[in-house]
């Protein structure tokens, strides 16, 4: 290898690798984010109180409960796959968030962002 090609090599390593700390710092925060904003949400949205809980737990419960699936299904279909596809995918559901009509939409679109959040975790 030239070391321009080494050079080049070393770089989108630790992109690579800013990429992932930053979604691993991101997506813990994807939890509390949800219980932070409820009350807020409550008031905009409405929602009985048994609906706003499910903002956080439809999180948790697709997160916690998929991630060692994430893990698997990153090591058939490889690592960088996976998180490109989590990554998109969490980043589309919390843009679909944002314009959620109810706190229904809004609690089926946290259950889908922790898919994501699950499967851009497991294979970072």
């Amino acid at each position: 290898m030239t070391p321009v090609t080494q050079l080049q090599g070393a770089r989108n390593k630790r992109l690579i690798l800013a990429a992932v700390c930053l979604s691993a710092l991101v997506l813990p925060l994807s939890f509390t984010g949800g219980a932070v904003a409820t009350p807020a949400i409550g008031r905009d949205l409405g929602g009985s109180p048994v609906a706003l809980t499910w903002i956080t737990n439809a999180f948790m419960l697709s997160f916690g409960s998929l991630l060692m699936a994430a893990g698997a299904l990153a090591d058939v279909y490889g690592r960088k796959r996976l998180f490109t596809f989590g990554m998109l995918l969490f980043t589309g559901a919390s843009i679909a968030q944002s314009l959620a009509p109810s706190v229904f939409w809004l609690d089926v679109l946290r259950g889908v962002q922790g898919v994501a959040g699950a499967a851009a975790l497991a294979s970072g």
